[in-house]
């Protein structure tokens, strides 16, 4: 099947939660025998985030064809979006490509002729209806978050006024524009248990689960190198619901857990942290390792795994590729969001710092873990799962012999949510 997958930016590298999920699934959808091409906005050249060469090809080494353009900004850029603001919310309106723009896309689109859209988020959500309305290809809808709750919650915990205008400003039209792709899509997957029942108590159709792909599943089942760490937490470190997590940990956690167990060294690890995470990291005499290449040897090399986020929304990958350890995991209720409750079981939850650095101390103190069930679990995560989703857009789709192994690239699935 010829799959045209729309993601929000480049998937790659997969230092993030969001980008590592598309990645993932771009390689699983490989593995299943699919070819796929890649419609993504960019940072343009000189700008810090800008994709490098070296990133591009790593894509293009995996997908077909890639059309990704940049992102514009300028005042005639800023009216634009804020006239097509009664149909199109912010964020989707910033990836309607000029009309240039949207003459190749289409020369790609005749030339690949997809037979299923793969939009993930609603962020091209413009771009596939116009797309629809050309061609014959099914639409399949890819689910992360409730994105109007999520994008309102960030604005909640974002700690500068101007970040919160802007989450605010991305709620516009959202929710309406969110049941539109959904009631347009001939299948809709949602990362979350949680979001899936919130959809179908509204009405929703054809709405099945699909969780995201822990890095083992691609990658395989041992991680080379373990660094090892007593406490840590990995994450991305930018957007504010993490940032937040973070300034829990160290700021109220950190020195309960150092009062009832001195000298516990406490690992933050993950991408663009700010500079408030950073003076945190030195206020606590924690250690912050900053966009390293392959956070799961951290995860593998811990004592204890935690995640102190207490807001967001879908599932947090970090969680994911936290269950494919041995490790005991402490988290708070926000981490359980979204999994089976059998994978829910498998953790320690604490809301308060004070219960949060309990359950800390008693995993470092001899904590264990149930292994096979933990084993159990983790077959709910698979590249099967991706292909029995497929089916229910075409029934007659073959099934695979998938090797034991998925080979990728060394970075094929960095990066935790």
């Amino acid at each position: 099947m010829k799959i045209c997958v729309f993601a929000p930016d480049l998937p790659y590298p997969p230092n993030r939660g969001g980008r590592a999920d598309v990645w993932r699934r771009i390689l699983a959808l490989r593995v299943l025998g699919h070819q796929v091409a890649l419609v993504c906005l960019v940072e343009p050249d000189g700008h810090p985030l800008a994709p490098t060469a070296a990133d591009l090809a790593a894509v293009d080494a995996v997908v077909v064809q890639r059309f990704s353009f940049p992102m514009r900004r300028s005042a005639w850029r800023t009216l634009r979006q804020l006239a097509m603001a009664w149909r199109t919310p912010w964020h989707a309106a910033t990836r309607v490509p000029a009309a240039d723009e949207q003459r190749q896309l289409q020369v790609l689109l005749d030339d690949f002729a997809p037979d299923l859209l793969w939009l993930d988020g609603p962020w091209f959500g413009r771009v596939v209806l116009a797309a629809l309305q050309r061609g014959r290809a099914r639409l399949a809808y890819r689910s992360h978050n409730i994105e109007h709750q999520y994008l309102a919650r960030q604005a909640a915990v974002a700690l500068r006024w101007r970040d919160r205008l802007a989450w605010r400003m991305a709620c516009w039209g959202l929710a309406r524009f969110e049941r539109q792709l959904m009631d347009r899509a001939d299948a809709v997957y949602d990362i979350s248990v949680d979001d899936l029942a919130f959809w179908q108590r509204r009405g929703v159709k054809r709405l099945y689960w699909l969780p995201p792909l822990p890095e083992q599943v691609l990658a395989g089942a041992t991680v080379p190198d373990p660094i090892p760490g007593e406490v840590v937490f990995v994450g991305n470190l930018a957007t504010p619901n993490n940032v937040r997590g973070v300034q829990f940990l160290l700021c109220e956690v950190m020195p309960l857990l150092r009062t009832r167990r001195p000298g516990t060294a406490v690992s933050i690890v993950g991408s663009r942290p700010g500079d408030e995470v950073r003076a945190w990291a030195v206020q606590a005499g924690a250690t912050l390792h900053a966009d390293v290449a392959e956070p799961m040897r951290h995860l593998h090399g811990a004592a204890v795994l935690v995640n102190p986020v207490m807001t967001g929304s879908g599932v947090q990958l970090k969680m994911l590729d936290m269950l494919m350890t041995d490790r005991p995991i402490v988290t708070t209720t926000q981490g359980t969001r979204g999994l089976p409750a059998e994978a829910v079981a498998l953790l320690q939850v604490a809301d308060t710092a004070e219960a949060f650095a309990g359950a800390v101390v008693e995993a470092l103190n001899g904590g264990t873990i149930d292994v096979l069930t933990r084993s159990r679990v983790r077959q709910q995560f698979s590249v099967d799962g991706l292909g029995t989703a497929l089916r229910h857009l075409a029934p007659g789709l073959p099934v695979p012999a998938l090797p034991a192994v998925v080979e990728t690239s060394t970075a094929s699935a960095r990066g935790p949510r």
